[in-house]
């Protein structure tokens, strides 16, 4: 988690893909504590929770909190508005924010995330 870490900013999200069985958000969480960025704000995707997952990653813009966004592949059309969600034109992300994806591997996620 570490040498991921290092590799992340404030506007390039970090993305676990899923196999069975498997769930980052306890490492992240963990990790998070060491960071004081516990909790982490957590929305799983799905039906109707593009909202959701947009308020609270513009809170975590402006507190530089961190997100995990939990089964992304059930919101694509969402996933494909990301970089100009981590890209605002009209205010300014603070450094601390990160934000992480995980998603079951599908053809449809957008490359410009990865």
């Amino acid at each position: 988690m570490n040498e991921i870490y290092e590799e992340t900013a404030f506007n390039r999200p970090v993305l676990y893909l899923l196999s069975a069985g498997a769930d980052p958000t306890g490492s992240i969480d963990d990790y998070a504590k060491k960071h004081k960025q516990f909790p982490t704000g957590k929305v799983s995707m799905g039906e109707a929770q593009e909202g959701p997952a947009k308020n609270l990653i513009d809170q975590a813009h402006v507190a530089g909190k961190w997100v995990i966004l939990n089964n992304c592949h059930l919101s694509i059309e969402f996933m494909a508005e990301m970089e100009e969600i981590l890209n605002p034109k009209d205010k300014v992300v603070h450094e601390n924010f990160r934000i992480f994806i995980t998603c079951l591997p599908i053809d449809e996620f957008p490359l410009s995330l990865l």
